[in-house]
């Protein structure tokens, strides 16, 4: 049995945001955010729709710095 090049090349994981563009509950994209900007990283911001947990407001502020192009591909 032949193992291909392609098999022996460790395939680098492809990092996805932790912050929830799309609710994975209603698939909304809106938010909600009540909070100053001089909240915490750690505050919690939720769907706009259904309330869900969409991520922290760190994760937020890191996918705004980003300068990924492939955010919204499937």
């Amino acid at each position: 049995m032949m193992i291909s090049k392609a098999a022996k090349v460790p395939q680098a994981a492809i990092a996805r945001p932790s912050f929830g563009i799309v609710c994975i509950n209603c698939d909304s994209l809106g938010i909600v955010f009540d909070f100053p900007e001089s909240a915490p990283a750690s505050t919690q911001i939720k769907c706009r729709h259904c309330g869900a947990p969409r991520g922290t407001l760190g994760e937020l502020r890191a996918l705004s710095c980003s300068d990924r192009r492939d955010l919204f591909e499937v």
